[in-house]
C-alpha cells in the first residue's frame, strides 16, 4: 500500500528527536512481540486512546489485554504533540453543529468535552503521573481587529449554552495578564484547560498500564489481520496473536492497509513544533509573555504556542504536504519566521528542536467511537488535534462498549459512528491543498 506521505514520516524505528524525549529516560523495560499466543482482546496502538482502554479493561474488568505499538512507547502522536488540553475537538462552528445534530445533541457533545478534560487531569491526580501539569485555563487570541468580534460571541456562546467559565480581555488587558506582540487584539479564556508534557503523561500511562497487568508489546508493528471463524489472527514481528476482540487506536499514523473498514476514513494531516532555547527574563518581558496557559492564534491556519517551565518557547503550526525530512526542516524555518514576525522582538532567539506528528482529521469533522458491525472490532479515532482532552476519555469509554451487551454508549451521538469514507481517497491530499490555500487567503484578511 502507497503511503500518503513521504516514508520518513512512518519510520517506526526511529526516534522522534522531539524536545519531550530530550526530558525523560527514552529507555524502557517493554518488550518486541517474539512468540505466538491467545489472548482475549487485542488492543492496537500504544497512544492515550489505546492505553486508556487497555488500563480500564484491565483494572475495572479484570480483562486479558495485550497492546503493540509499532514503534518504541511514546513514538505516536500521542508522545510528540504540543501538550494542549483543548475543546472542542470537532472542526465546525457551534452553530453548524446546532443545525446539523440539534442543540441537545450539541450541549451533550459539549458536556463529553468537559469530561473529556477533567478526566485527563483525573488520571493524572490518581496515578501521580509528573508530566510538567501548567495552567488553569486556555486562551484564545485575536491576530487581527477583525477577529475580535467572534472572540467575543464566542465567549458568550459558550458561557451561556454551555455553561462553560469565559472571559473576554481587550488587547489592553491581555497584554497584563497573558502577552502582547503583532498578532495580539484582544482574547478570551475559557475553562478547563491546562497543558502537560505529552510524553511524560503518556509514560506514565502505561507504566500504570503495565503495573495493571496490561502486556505491551513496542516495536511490534501489525502487518495483517485476519477473520477466520469469528476470531481473528493479528501478525505483528511475523508473529500470530489469536483473539476475540480487537480495539483498533492508531488514529492519525492508522495506514490503509490493515482492515477494509477503516480504510479511507482518515486524512492524516502533518503538525509542526518547533522550541527554542530558554528565553532569558529580559526576553520574556519584551513581550510580557507572563502566563503559563496554552494559547491559540484563530488564524484559519493556526498558530498555537506557549511558555514552559524551563523558559523556553513551543510554538507549533500545521505542517507542509510532503512529509520528508527535509520537507520538515523546510517547514520548521518558515514557522521560525512566523513566529519572530509575531514576536519580533525574539528575532535573535534560535530555535533548538523541531519536529512534526499527525492530526487526524475525518469527513465528520468529530471522533468516531464505536463497534465495526458484524465484527467484534472497536474503534475510536479523529480527535481533529484535540487528543489530550478526548483520547483518555474515549479510551475509557471504549471500554464500557466492550463489556457491555447494550453495545451503545451514554454519550452525544456526535461522537458515534464511522465517518463516511473520502470520495476517491488518492485525492486527499489535493482537498488538503485547497483547503489550505483558501485559508492562507482568508487569513490575508
Amino acid at each position: 500500500m502507497t503511503n500518503l506521505y513521504h516514508e520518513d514520516i512512518y519510520k517506526f524505528e526511529k526516534p522522534v528527536k522531539s524536545y519531550w524525549e530530550s526530558t525523560i529516560d527514552t529507555d524502557n523495560n517493554y518488550k518486541t512481540l517474539d512468540t505466538n499466543f491467545n489472548a482475549n482482546i487485542v488492543v492496537i496502538g500504544g497512544g492515550y486512546t489505546g492505553l486508556s482502554c487497555a488500563l480500564s479493561l484491565v483494572k475495572k474488568h479484570n480483562e486479558d489485554v495485550v497492546l503493540l505499538e509499532a514503534g518504541h512507547i511514546g513514538w505516536g502522536s500521542s508522545g510528540r504533540n504540543a501538550g494542549f488540553c483543548c475543546i472542542p475537538p470537532a472542526k465546525m462552528s457551534v452553530k453548524k453543529m446546532f443545525k446539523k445534530y440539534g442543540r441537545t445533541e450539541t450541549k451533550k457533545f459539549f458536556q463529553n468535552t468537559i469530561e473529556g478534560s477533567n478526566f485527563t487531569k483525573s488520571i493524572i491526580k490518581e496515578y501521580n503521573i509528573d508530566c510538567d501539569l501548567t495552567g488553569d485555563s486556555n486562551f484564545e487570541v485575536a491576530p487581527h481587529p477583525s477577529y475580535f468580534e467572534n472572540i467575543k460571541e464566542e465567549a458568550e456562546k459558550y458561557k451561556k449554552e454551555f455553561g462553560i467559565e469565559t472571559k473576554v480581555f481587550t488587547r489592553e488587558e491581555f497584554n497584563e495578564i497573558g502577552h502582547g506582540g503583532n498578532e495580539q487584539f484582544g482574547a478570551m479564556s475559557y475553562k478547563p484547560g491546562f497543558a502537560i508534557n505529552p510524553l511524560k503523561f503518556l509514560i506514565g500511562l502505561a507504566k500504570t498500564a503495565n503495573q495493571a497487568g496490561v502486556k505491551i508489546f513496542q516495536k511490534s508493528k501489525v502487518t495483517k489481520i485476519e477473520k477466520v471463524n469469528g476470531k481473528y489472527k493479528i501478525i505483528s514481528n511475523n508473529q500470530i496473536i489469536n483473539t476475540n476482540k480487537i480495539v483498533m487506536a492508531t488514529n492519525g499514523f492508522y495506514k490503509d492497509d490493515i482492515f477494509p473498514k477503516l480504510n479511507n476514513m482518515i486524512l492524516p494531516v502533518i503538525s509542526n513544533i518547533i522550541i527554542t532555547r530558554p528565553l532569558t527574563d529580559d526576553e520574556i518581558q519584551s513581550h510580557n509573555f507572563i502566563t503559563n496557559n496554552p494559547v491559540l492564534n484563530i488564524r484559519n491556519l493556526l498558530f498555537y504556542y506557549r511558555l514552559l517551565k524551563d523558559k523556553r518557547f513551543l510554538f507549533g503550526a500545521r505542517g507542509d504536504l510532503i512529509g520528508s525530512e527535509e520537507s520538515s526542516l523546510e517547514k520548521s524555518k518558515q514557522m521560525e519566521k512566523q513566529m519572530k514576525n509575531v514576536f519580533p522582538n525574539w528575532s535573535d532567539v534560535n530555535i533548538d528542536f523541531h519536529w512534526r506528528g499527525l492530526v487526524a482529521v475525518t469527513t465528520k469533522f468529530s471522533p468516531s467511537i464505536g463497534k465495526l458491525d458484524d465484527d467484534e472490532i472497536y474503534y475510536s479515532f479523529g480527535y481533529q488535534a484535540n487528543g489530550v482532552n478526548t483520547a483518555p476519555w474515549a479510551g475509557n469509554e471504549l471500554t464500557k462498549l466492550i463489556v457491555s451487551n447494550s453495545k451503545d454508549l451514554n454519550i452525544s451521538k456526535i461522537y458515534k459512528g464511522l465517518p463516511s469514507k473520502f470520495p476517491f481517497p488518492k485525492l486527499r491530499l489535493f482537498y488538503l491543498r485547497v483547503a489550505l490555500a483558501y485559508y492562507k487567503f482568508k487569513d490575508k484578511y
